[in-house]
């Protein structure tokens, strides 16, 4: 396993450096074919939404939930070295995920939370994460540290098991445990914004993280295979708080119990952001339909953050064990790796046959385990067939609709035509929109009492784990479907007022800055924003907008916060 930890890692170093506007597989399988692309992209969804599902599982299963109490811990039988292939059925059953006391009940209730932080923006449900992980390192390394001493080592090459075992069966059982393969996947989704050189950079964070994989996997399975005797079935959710006790007392379980838990709710939501990502980038690409688009007032996609929370906590209402979810696992992520290496092997900048011959090898290797996982892990098959189904039954609508929606080029002359001759004379009032007409009206009652032209300024500000500053710079008038749409209803709005509307489409990082730059280019008297932003919230998180646009603007540009009474009472005045 950890040999084909490392051989993958070397891949996505040489996909890092082939494709640095991001290495990640739907990028790399995209440039290939749209329609290869989101298969990728739904084989990777399948594989977050598990990871979700299994890590907020597991997390409460480390707090203590579903534990056996002292009175019911039976004696540990050792598992030995024989091979016994799992099924479904085999092992405990987590309690159904309406039992309050059951851990599938308070993972549902922890993500919908984790969801919620979401909407918030990544960078505040994501602050305790590296606190977290490095306790959690520490407490790990001190395990190992007081095991190392206490193994019996004369006893060690008798518990590792041996070769003599059915080829079938060694192969089976070694599909059965191909996990941790997302990191490198997600480090490489990250080409297009690190640091150049992209080659270096992205070698640096992919062997970093395949070495620390490989060497607790390789320690911690010696430490576990240290205790004697050790139960096929007991602590098999729970293994490094039973080692912890095992090895340190009962003084270090609970610690480990508790950073354990935490570092998994982490795990959780880092699964829901790159779910988030993931559908946003999709839908930005009109693979998925737009409303995955719509930002909340925090600059995060809120619908696509429902779809992300609640796509997990639907999995655990159907499977309530971490075993059945282990089932799940592998498919999707195996898959995806799969496509990526097999494409970089036929890429043409992988020019050396030193890299070509084992890249595909490597991904050929990866497409036997997966039709493995489909054949043996029947449920596994089933699971991925419908987020297949349904990931492309939505493309197909999507495909469907946007052929039904006027092309970008007719936008482009509409606003051409409704421009009168004196436009450039007229007084200009510009409106600030996150993407809705919800202050249409109040903007073009301003305008129109001043007979001054509209500037409908839409500005793209993601808040993503899911890094898409390369994916935001191709973005346009005429790609970017939602303007298109906020831009008709504009036109259409303004042509029944009798007010010029002026489009500006642009993205960045900070919308306040931008909206500034074109305030000033396009000479506007003020900038009207909604009160929306101004909520109690909004400000403690994100600060106030409006003082910081007022602070970038220059003195003769008034900022107004309007509402349509307010509106309506400034008409009555003049």
């Amino acid at each position: 396993m950890n040999l084909l930890i490392l051989a993958v890692a070397w891949a996505y170093t040489q996909i890092c450096r082939i494709y640095t506007e991001g290495g990640g597989v739907y990028t790399a399988a995209r440039a290939t074919h749209p329609l290869l692309g989101v298969l990728a992209a739904l084989l990777l969804f399948a594989d977050y939404t598990v990871t979700a599902s299994l890590s907020a599982l597991d997390a409460f299963h480390y707090f203590g939930l579903e534990k056996p109490a002292a009175h019911e811990v039976v004696q540990a039988v050792d598992a030995g070295d024989a091979i016994i292939p799992q099924t479904e059925g085999d092992g405990s059953t987590g309690l159904p995920f309406y039992r309050w006391d059951g851990a599938a009940f308070w993972a549902i209730i922890a993500m919908l939370l984790i969801g919620g932080l979401n909407l918030l923006g990544p960078k505040h449900s994501s602050v305790i994460a590296v606190g977290v992980a490095g306790a959690m390192i520490f407490l790990t390394v001190l395990v190992v540290g007081f095991a190392l001493p206490q193994i019996d080592w004369s006893e060690m090459p008798g518990r590792i098991g041996n070769w003599r075992q059915a080829p079938s069966q060694l192969w089976t059982s070694f599909v059965g445990i191909v996990l941790a393969l997302s990191g490198v996947e997600a480090i490489a989704s990250l080409t297009g914004v690190m640091k150049k050189p992209v080659y270096k950079t992205a070698s640096r964070s992919i062997w970093l993280v395949a070495a620390e994989v490989t060497l607790f996997n390789m320690l911690l399975a010696i430490v576990m295979l240290g205790i004697f005797p050790l139960d096929r079935e007991l602590h098999k959710d729970d293994m490094l708080a039973h080692m912890a006790t095992h090895y340190i007392g009962p003084w270090g379980e609970w610690p480990v119990r508790i950073l354990a838990g935490l570092l998994l709710l982490s795990a959780a939501n880092t699964a829901i952001g790159a779910l988030m990502g993931l559908l946003y980038v999709m839908s930005r690409d009109n693979e998925l339909p737009r409303w995955l688009q719509v930002l909340n007032g925090f600059g995060a996609p809120w619908i696509a953050a429902g779809v992300a929370t609640v796509v997990p906590a639907v999995v655990l209402m159907f499977v309530s064990d971490v075993s059945g979810l282990a089932h799940l696992y592998a498919i999707g992520i195996v898959g995806a790796v799969a496509i990526n290496c097999v494409l970089c092997a036929l890429h043409p900048r992988l020019r050396k046959y030193s890299r070509k011959i084992p890249m595909f090898l490597l991904g050929t290797l990866l497409a036997a385990i997966w039709v493995t996982i489909a054949i043996v892990k029947w449920e596994a098959s089933v699971f991925v067939a419908i987020i297949l189904f349904l990931g492309f039954s939505l493309r197909f609508a999507t495909k469907y609709a946007a052929g039904k929606r006027p092309k970008p080029s007719l936008l482009r002359q509409a606003i051409i035509e409704q421009l009168p001759a004196d436009v450039l004379a007229k007084p200009k009032v510009l409106l600030a929109t996150a993407g809705s007409t919800n202050m249409a009206g109040p903007a073009l009652e301003s305008a129109k009492a001043s007979d001054a032209a509209l500037v409908v300024c839409f500005i793209r500000q993601v808040a993503l784990n899911y890094k898409l500053e390369s994916v935001e710079r191709r973005m346009t008038l005429d790609t970017d479907i939602a303007a298109v749409e906020l831009f008709a209803d504009f036109l259409e709005l303004g042509h029944r007022e009798g007010v010029p509307i002026i489009p500006v489409y642009d993205t960045g990082t900070d919308a306040a800055e931008v909206i500034a730059e074109h305030a000033a280019m396009n000479g506007v008297q003020k900038v009207i924003i909604g009160t929306s932003r101004r909520g109690a919230l909004h400000q403690l998180i994100k600060g106030s907008f409006q003082r910081k646009l007022e602070a970038l603007l220059p003195p003769e540009i008034t900022v107004q916060v309007l509402s349509a009474p307010e509106v309506a009472a400034n008409t009555s005045m003049n």
